[in-house]
């Protein structure tokens, strides 16, 4: 049961009593006919394709499903997958004896209560990042995952099984390098405009009321097609451009932010959320039909160390086909230091003695005090290459349900939870927040060094942009201290933090989140 909410909104889904019968025969299955293990992919136009790429290479595993609401996409995905049976209603897919495992990559707002609906189904789980929409339905996934203890259930920050970054971990855990003072999250990736708003036919292929799930319902929104900037790929919120919906995402820091922050998590060897965070942002640089901050500071303050996030949606030189703006601390610093590779997506962590950066989904290089690479940790990697998740993440879950036991999955689905969790609250403190001037920003954040520093790069990177932070106002996030047992706010701004942007949303009729198992 969630911490959060003692009270039951619901009870067991129709879903459960209707898969009663089959969830003791299917609970601790871990193999099907001919000792394969047979999964099923939801949501698969795209990150759920590289799903796919990756069971097919593992041995004794077959892809014997597809789901997906859009029925293109499941008939195009039929085809490449000769054998698998096509579903655009995951809880009809559920209902099958002949699926062991389910691999989702649905949208974020679908991930909670997919989750659950797989573990009620007697089926292993693996679910993509982040756990959740809002730190009330993480909980109850995680409570799920609990109660349905045999089943294997791995998160999808593949970062995890990078083995250049699990041994940097150890040596830092094991204080090789000293104490950590600080962990900062680095997300740079330029997010063009996605256009004004304008009302569009819902595709016909696309099952609109399964899409929203347990969503708020809301009118097809899309940005206008001639605009240049817009994305070329964009149909509306139901193909990516949910991202940047606060009904169905939450920005970057949700989207790509999520694997970094859950390393930085990761490094700072805490198993909680933060008890205070505040964040400073903004969308910026042009005006669109999005919500969500294109530029985005926080700082999570734990008891050991501070662990700060940057995103920038911008590019570095203000022009919309220039480079992103990178963070280059020892590439810059240290030009003769060929093997520095400084990060535009990845993690710098500051050590007593040395500083470890993290380019990549698969490894990491230690730096002394000057500069000087010390050591490195597995081979660097193109992180587009790992994308799909090329680290064996999917092959460690599947090791996992083999043996019939999660002592080994390297992302378990609290770990997730707590990072999806610090994203979440960040964003809280941003929606909480009150546009300020640069100045009053300034003023705000001279108790925190570390985000003060943030801040006045932030300043940098925009004003290269055109943007004017005393004429183009930030938003200063209000300042929110956790219960980091309860996971509840707590102080003067609880009561907006906690019934308004945590549990505000329990699932719209037929789509309840489940809090009972």
């Amino acid at each position: 049961m969630s911490q959060l909410h003692r009270r039951t909104f619901i009870k067991n889904s129709a879903l459960a009593a209707a898969v009663a019968g089959i969830s003791a025969q299917t609970y601790a299955q871990s193999a099907g006919a001919n000792g394969d293990l047979r999964v099923a992919v939801v949501g698969f136009r795209s990150r759920g394709n590289e799903h796919i790429k990756e069971l097919k290479k593992i041995k004794g595993v077959r892809i014997v499903a597809l789901c997906d609401v859009d029925s293109k996409v499941v008939e195009k995905g039929l085809k490449a997958n000769p054998g698998a049976k096509g579903y655009t209603d995951m809880r009809k897919m559920l209902e099958d004896k002949d699926i062991d495992a389910v691999s989702i990559a649905s949208p974020n707002h679908q991930h909670a209560i997919q989750g659950i609906w797989t573990l009620q189904a007697g089926k292993h789980l693996y679910v993509e990042k982040p756990l959740s929409h809002n730190i009330f339905e993480g909980q109850q996934l995680v409570a799920a995952s609990n109660h349905f203890s045999k089943l294997v259930v791995q998160a999808g920050t593949q970062s995890r099984s990078g083995a250049g970054i699990r041994a940097a971990i150890k040596d830092v855990h094991g204080g090789k390098y000293g104490k950590v003072k600080v962990s900062r999250a680095i997300c740079y990736k330029r997010r063009k405009s996605i256009g004004p708003a304008g009302k569009n036919a819902i595709p016909s292929e696309i099952d609109y009321d399964l899409w929203h799930g347990p969503a708020d319902i809301q009118e097809s929104i899309r940005g206008n097609e001639s605009d240049k900037v817009q994305h070329a790929s964009n149909q509306g919120p139901v193909h990516y451009d949910w991202h940047w919906f606060w009904n169905y995402g939450g920005g970057d820091l949700c989207n790509q932010a999520i694997h970094e922050i859950d390393i930085a998590r990761w490094f700072l060897n805490t198993h909680e959320v933060s008890p205070e965070v505040v964040s400073v942002g903004g969308r910026f640089g042009y005006v669109d039909c999005a919500e969500t901050p294109n530029t985005f500071i926080s700082i999570h303050n734990y008891a050991a160390a501070p662990l700060i996030t940057e995103v920038y949606g911008l590019t570095s030189d203000g022009k919309i086909d220039g480079p992103m703006n990178k963070f280059g601390k020892f590439k810059e610093n240290n030009p003769n230091e060929k093997s520095a590779k400084s990060p535009d997506i990845g993690i710098i962590v500051e050590c007593e003695n040395a500083t470890i950066v993290v380019p990549d989904y698969n490894s990491a290089q230690a730096y002394d005090l000057s500069g000087k690479l010390i050591k490195s940790y597995g081979k660097v990697v193109d992180q587009v290459d790992l994308t799909g998740g090329a680290s064996g993440h999917h092959a460690n879950w599947v090791a996992g349900i083999r043996k019939g036991s999660s002592a080994d999955i390297n992302a378990p689905v609290r770990e997730c939870h707590l990072s999806t969790a610090l994203v979440h609250s960040a964003n809280i403190s941003f929606r909480l927040g009150a546009k300020k001037s640069a100045g009053e920003i300034k003023d705000a954040l001279k108790a925190s060094s570390g985000l003060a520093e943030a801040f006045g790069r932030m300043a940098e990177h925009l004003g290269r942009n055109g943007v004017n932070l005393d004429e183009t106002k930030a938003v200063l996030g209000a300042p929110l201290t956790q219960d980091t047992k309860t996971e509840l706010f707590t102080g003067a701004n609880a009561d907006a933090a906690n019934r308004d942007l945590v549990a505000k949303r329990a699932g719209r009729k037929g789509f309840e989140i489940p809090t009972t198992f």
